[in-house]
């Protein structure tokens, strides 16, 4: 039943239910004994949120994805922001017997500077980024990303790019960020020049790690990739980052199209969790 309504449960809630149930005292071990007899597992927790067990919020992630299968792939240009760390150790070390995993570095990762990241890319290649450090926070006095960054990036090398890759209609596809005007956004494409991108569409709330290559495929190996680079300093990461993304293969990005279930013919419900 517990399982059912997805709340945790461990051996010692069966016990207690058992014990009220029968007004005895059963011992842990003999229902651990008769749990593994029955089949039941000791399971890794996968965390939840209510939209992944909404039946509407994965009926809006379905009628999207199947709109987006009917345009062609290069004619998507997907856009996110993601935030790294200047002190991203590798995750894995060799150690000698009698020795600790421990590497030493200049600031703790609660300390190290952050600094933003803005890519976009179509279903070919990557297309055009920006890295946001924490001197041009302070130059801007903000504290991240914001519309007003965005639409300089647009006009200033997103624009230009689309139009180098000389494909009509094109759709750009963002979260619902506040920093993702729509007007705001066409209005500096137009200034821009570009005529290619005919319209803008959010996806659904809360859906970008299902929808967007980059949001969850792409960022991933993109942050492992940098990780690989260790040790980095302050002074290389940028052009570091502008680097390993427009690095990223055609492989590489059809695979996070398919994962994220663009490809044509994709079940629009494969990743769905199991409820």
């Amino acid at each position: 039943m517990m399982n059912n309504q997805h709340k945790p449960v461990n051996y010692k809630i069966v016990q207690s239910h058992i014990e009220d149930s029968s007004d005895q005292k059963v011992p842990l071990s003999d229902i651990q004994r008769y749990g593994k007899e029955c089949g039941i597992k000791w399971r890794k927790v996968q965390e939840l949120t209510l939209p992944n067990i909404d039946d509407e919020h994965w009926n809006q992630i379905a009628k999207f994805r199947k709109f987006l299968q009917r345009i062609h792939n290069d004619r998507l240009v997907f856009i996110d922001e993601t935030a790294i760390y200047a002190v991203m150790p590798p995750r894995q070390t060799l150690v000698a017997p009698g020795y600790q995993p421990l590497i030493i570095v200049e600031k703790p990762s609660a300390y190290a500077q952050r600094y933003d990241f803005i890519g976009a890319l179509n279903s070919s290649q990557s297309i055009a980024c920006m890295t946001l450090t924490l001197a041009d926070r302070k130059n801007r006095n903000i504290e991240g990303i914001r519309k007003e960054v965005v639409n300089e990036w647009i006009i200033k090398m997103l624009a230009p790019a689309i139009n180098r890759l000389g494909i009509n209609n094109i759709y750009l596809i963002c979260d619902k960020s506040r920093s993702h005007s729509k007007v705001n956004m066409m209005e500096t494409l137009k200034a821009g020049k570009c005529k290619s991108v005919v319209d803008i569409f959010y996806m659904p709330t809360a859906s970008a790690k299902y929808m967007s290559p980059l949001d969850n495929p792409i960022w991933h190996g993109f942050k492992e990739a940098i990780r690989s680079q260790y040790p980095v300093t302050t002074a290389n990461l940028p052009s570091l980052f502008s680097k390993t993304f427009l690095s990223l293969s055609r492989r590489q990005i059809k695979n996070a199209y398919r994962k994220c279930a663009i490809a044509h013919g994709t079940d629009v419900y494969y990743d769905r969790s199991s409820t």
